[in-house]
């Protein structure tokens, strides 16, 4: 289970004032790293527009890499 699914099933069972201040705290860490590092959000985002549609998950090389074996032997 990655990370995010560990978030997201965790917030899902969260009270609403719980979840209230963990969005705060989401918030203060993104404001953060975006004045820490403001040139290196700007190009991670440019980056993933170049890459959008291009990419594929762990699940599709797998299956992409299992086709290309199995079509060499």
């Amino acid at each position: 289970m990655s990370k995010v699914e560990q978030l997201q099933a965790k917030a899902a069972i969260l009270p609403e004032q719980i979840a209230a201040e963990v969005l705060d705290f989401l918030d203060f860490l993104t404001a953060k790293r975006t004045q820490e590092h403001p040139a290196r959000s700007d190009a991670i985002t440019r980056s993933r527009g170049a890459f959008k549609g291009r990419l594929s998950t762990s699940t599709e090389f797998a299956a992409q890499k299992a086709d290309e074996i199995r079509l060499e032997r």
